[in-house]
């Protein structure tokens, strides 16, 4: 569990940092290759099997994109990512207590998730457009705007931005539960980060053991994860749906087993995932789970959005 700094719950804060400026790495060049390649293996698998030939010339109703595909809904919008259908391990029981315990979550349908942070950009379309007006100018620390992550963002503020983007796309817009965050971060994996076990500055936008002296990067500097998601380590923690509890059988409350959010109305306290520039590698697992007021606006927390398919 990670608590930032207290401060009086009735204003948001904006940290501007002056001090070091750490350039982000270029594109690694990975970007689509794995995706690519998982779409190449399910091809040569179908073409080695003539009864799942017949079954695929088959034709059948029209269903949801294919897991990998990627689409926009309109310019402006963010690009968005199919992520599949599945089931996985939510938690660690090597982790922090609210980590534990570690218990499967099904994900019954495929879904989108944004195939990156939402950025300055994309937020200053919906302030140009005429939304956004709870919050139309959160700062950039200085750090440039432009496809750098929108950040001082506190989490009672999102709303606007999805509530212009569902207006303007008619889908519904949200941020993703808890349980969707994680799955979408380990993209089938079961380690400690979707890379593996250790993580390296060739692979994520964080720390370097000088507190303060780092920033946020433009999205997509780093390779993405095997379901072509990038930044779900680092660069900025991600606001999601949930209210925090201090585990997930807190009480003998269970968390949710189908991906949903665990909310209730008047929480205090919401929940951040993935990990920013101004922290350590530990504090970048895809299980590890961050505590904040949601009328916080912190230069290193920002958000992905989500949709269903199914609309």
């Amino acid at each position: 569990m990670r608590y930032p700094i207290e401060f009086p719950a009735t204003w948001a804060l904006v940290t501007a940092l002056t001090a070091g400026v750490m350039a982000g790495p270029a594109m690694q060049g990975q970007s689509e290759q794995s995706v690519a390649g998982a779409v190449r293996l399910a091809e040569a698998q179908l073409q080695s099997d003539p009864a799942a030939v017949a079954q695929a010339e088959t034709p059948s109703a029209p269903s949801a994109p294919a897991p990998g595909t990627t689409f926009r809904d309109c310019s402006q919008c963010p690009e968005m990512v199919v992520v599949p259908a599945g089931k996985f391990m939510m938690g660690s029981d090597d982790g922090d207590e609210d980590e534990k315990p570690a218990h499967e979550v099904v994900i019954a349908k495929p879904f989108a998730v944004g195939k990156f942070e939402v950025t300055f950009d994309e937020f200053d379309a919906c302030v140009a457009d005429g939304g956004c007006l709870k919050h139309p100018q959160p700062s950039d620390a200085g750090w440039g705007r432009g496809r750098h992550p929108v950040i001082a963002m506190p989490w009672i503020w999102v709303d606007g931005y999805l509530e212009w983007l569902s207006r303007k796309t008619g889908k519904h817009y949200r941020l993703l539960t808890e349980a969707e965050w994680e799955y979408a971060a380990r993209a089938g994996t079961t380690t400690k980060y979707a890379f593996g076990d250790t993580i390296t500055h060739d692979q994520a936008n964080f720390s370097t053991g000088k507190q303060g002296k780092g920033r946020t990067v433009e999205v997509g500097s780093y390779p993405p994860n095997a379901w072509g998601l990038h930044d779900m380590h680092g660069n900025v923690w991600e606001w999601v749906e949930d209210c925090y509890e201090a585990s997930y059988d807190f009480n003998g409350k269970k968390a949710p087993a189908d991906g949903s959010a665990s909310v209730y109305q008047g929480c205090p306290t919401r929940v951040a995932r993935g990990g920013s520039w101004d922290y350590e590698a530990n504090d970048l697992r895809s299980s590890l789970r961050y505590a904040v007021k949601p009328d916080y606006g912190l230069d290193e927390i920002g958000f992905r959005v989500a949709r269903s398919l199914d609309e």
